[in-house]
């Protein structure tokens, strides 16, 4: 359910090395010589690999040497490669990263922003890493409705849906019956019962088309693949935080960290809004520009560069 669900699998892999070739991050390094080179990972897709090149341009620019990895691959490679040193810096999702360093296993800590990284700085303090303020980006499964339907009825948060629910047909992915961030997790936390569920795929194009043509009134999407904003759908707020909160956070050794690493990427993350980071999304998956080109345009455009 979601592409940070995916991203949670624990993966074993015992003994294994990581073999890192980078390559440097274009940018404007000055006095470079004096400050430590990082090295930042990422898991292996799109919205991954854009915040990395974010975050090393941004540093780039503020004058350290940077590498920037290819994608590296899941959670459970890019993690323990921070843990060990092997890479510095990584964007990750404070909710889902909780659940990762917790056996997989959805935290309660990790249903707010705050908590969430003040869990997530506990479990990594003994490995010598820290997180940073989060970004306005949150990538979380999302519950959306045409923006028709939310102005007929109001609609503006998921406890609005209340009056509404039972005449309305549910769509998500096969499993929503059954996981609880979906149709239970709706009934429990916000005590919706829909007229009927309709099986769609994951916050594809068949979840679209659904939602569009009016063969699900609601359908579960990604806050920040881009489908919301390009369709002009209504996300409704989480208002009882059934889905964790998983805005983009900063994960860095505490070896590279200092004030000035960290005025740099809060200076990025006061920018990087869910809005934006779909945008951005949108220009790799839909216009099949170069995540490195995107991200430095951005950047540019928003006057961090």
């Amino acid at each position: 359910m979601g592409p940070r669900r995916s991203l949670i699998i624990a993966t074993v892999l015992a003994g294994a090395v990581l073999t890192l070739a980078g390559c440097s991050s274009g940018g404007t390094n000055n006095g470079s010589a004096s400050k430590p080179t990082i090295k930042i990972g990422a898991t292996n897709f799109e919205e991954q690999e854009i915040v990395a090149n974010l975050y090393g341009d941004v540093l780039s620019h503020a004058g350290y040497p940077v590498i920037v990895e290819p994608a590296l691959g899941t959670r459970a490679v890019v993690v323990p490669a921070l843990e060990h040193g092997q890479i510095d810096l990584e964007p990750d999702y404070a909710a889902s990263l909780l659940g990762y360093l917790h056996g997989g296993n959805p935290q309660p800590a990790g249903t707010q922003i705050n908590t969430a990284i003040a869990a997530d700085k506990t479990a990594l303090a003994s490995f010598g890493v820290t997180v940073l303020p989060a970004s306005k980006a949150l990538d979380t499964n999302v519950f959306a409705v045409t923006k028709a339907t939310a102005a007929k009825d109001h609609l503006t948060t998921i406890s609005s849906l209340a009056p509404y629910a039972s005449k309305m047909v549910l769509g998500g992915p096969t499993e929503c019956p059954t996981f609880a961030g979906c149709e239970p997790g709706l009934k429990q936390v916000y005590g919706l019962n829909f007229s009927s569920f309709k099986s769609l795929d994951e916050a594809g194009p068949l979840s679209v088309a659904a939602l569009k043509n009016g063969e699900v009134q609601v359908v579960e999407l990604f806050s920040s693949d881009g489908n919301v904003v390009s369709n002009n759908f209504v996300a409704l707020v989480d208002n009882k935080h059934l889905e964790g909160a998983d805005y983009i956070i900063p994960v860095i050794r505490k070896s590279v960290n200092s004030a000035a690493v960290d005025a740099a990427l809060n200076k990025l993350d006061e920018k990087l809004t869910t809005d934006a980071i779909s945008k951005l999304n949108l220009d790799v998956t839909a216009n099949k520009e170069q995540a490195a080109a995107v991200a430095k345009a951005w950047l540019k455009a928003n006057g961090l560069l």
